[in-house]
């Protein structure tokens, strides 16, 4: 999901050291694995509900083939 080297994860960590004080480490981690987990869960469910419209497209694609079956059945059954 987010394809980060371990070069750019020092550069990160040594940026973090310089401009943040390492005793706010933890209240900064502890935000920072919220942030993350929000995000994730965000793209879960949109992922979700992506799926959930491809099959409910899917299955108005069947409704409608379904639909021309029972007309062209009425029809063959007018003529007969």
């Amino acid at each position: 999901m987010l394809d980060i080297s371990f070069a750019e994860l020092c550069v990160v960590l040594l940026v973090a050291i310089i401009f943040i004080s390492p005793k706010n480490f933890p209240t900064l981690f502890k935000a920072m694995s919220k942030l993350y987990r929000k995000a994730k869960n965000s793209l879960l469910d949109i992922k979700d509900e992506i799926e959930r419209e491809d099959k409910f497209q899917e299955l108005k694609k069947i409704e409608n083939e379904f639909k021309i079956l029972k007309n062209r059945a009425k029809k063959n059954i007018k003529k007969i």
